[in-house]
């Protein structure tokens, strides 16, 4: 006796005497030692001939019946991902307290009004030294207060609202000069100045008003570097939240589809600032201003004054 049934003589026999009509089952027949289905080869061609005796409309609804059910299969796997993923983080990443007046104060200053102001006075201050008589200028001394007015100009530039007249110099001094694209970089850039300002009082009749512009550009420094380090801490965080302990190819598709799910509005295949904070805000993280102005910056490698997926997923 054959293993397979459908290879057993007298069902051959009887499927041959009536055609069109299924065979009858052989009867007291045991196929297979165990189990008749172990170790069987599928043969299509006699699969799609037992086909025939199913009624066209009745094949129709078992198509669709099995099509539903590996649909279903596939949503309610793709469901169960998505929850072990939002049950990952939300299990390793719980919030934190609640800041207390002092931070919330600290996370208030807007650093780059500030920074505005530095630029100004780095424009008055060397061109009131340069116009009072009582303040000696040697030829040295006199290029060192035109390179403060420059770099004056370019603090009042890179530190202004984004205006029309003023985002096409931005985003072309950011790309140049990638550096001052950083709020560590631009505090470099001050603590540079400051130190060419304070140069200036040296000498019998020192320049007080340069002098007076580079110690207010030492406490604009200092915050420039407070701040970048606590945008630096919340960007790892919202990375670490999105990766959630995946590697690889997982790590890439997990920001892939985050990218996906920010990019509800605006520029299509773009993300801005509303976007920013809605990511940190599920990354438990509230953001300052000068904090999320700190962590665009830095996605926005192109420098084209949006976050494209492209940067997105490089600088993470």
């Amino acid at each position: 006796m054959a293993d397979n049934p459908f290879e057993d003589p007298s069902v051959v026999a009887a499927a041959d005497a009536n055609p069109g009509q299924p065979p009858p089952a052989p009867a007291n027949a045991a196929y297979g030692d165990n189990n008749a289905y172990d170790d069987v080869n599928i043969d299509v061609g006699m699969i799609q001939a037992a086909a025939k005796y199913v009624p066209e409309d009745k094949q129709k609804e078992l198509a669709v019946a099995a099509g539903s059910a590996v649909a279903n299969q596939a949503a309610d796997r793709v469901k169960s991902d998505y929850n072990e993923s939002t049950k990952t983080q939300a299990d390793h990443h719980e919030a934190p307290p609640p800041p207390n007046f002092c931070v919330k104060l600290f996370n208030w200053i807007p650093i780059r009004l500030l920074a505005l102001v530095a630029g100004v006075l780095l424009i008055a201050g060397p061109l009131l030294d340069l116009i009072l008589p009582f303040v000696t200028v040697d030829f040295i001394g006199f290029f060192i207060y035109v390179y403060l007015i420059m770099f004056g100009v370019v603090t009042v530039f890179i530190e202004s609202p984004t205006f029309g007249c003023t985002r096409l110099f931005q985003l072309r001094l950011f790309f140049w000069f990638r550096l001052l694209s950083r709020m560590w970089g631009r505090g470099c850039f001050y603590l540079f100045t400051s130190i060419l300002c304070f140069a200036s009082l040296g000498g019998d009749n020192p320049g007080i008003f340069t002098g007076i512009a580079g110690g207010y550009l030492i406490v604009v420094c200092i915050l420039s570097f407070i701040f970048s380090r606590m945008a630096a801490k919340k960007f790892a965080r919202i990375r670490e939240f999105v990766a959630a302990g995946a590697e690889k190819e997982e790590l890439e598709g997990r920001f892939l589809r985050k990218f996906d799910e920010l990019d509800n509005g605006g520029q299509a295949g773009t993300i801005g600032s509303d976007q920013i904070v809605t990511l940190a805000a599920q990354a438990s993280r509230d953001l300052s201003n000068s904090e999320r102005h700190a962590i665009q910056t830095f996605l926005d490698e192109s420098c084209n004054g949006f976050v494209s997926k492209e940067d997105f997923m490089h600088q993470f």
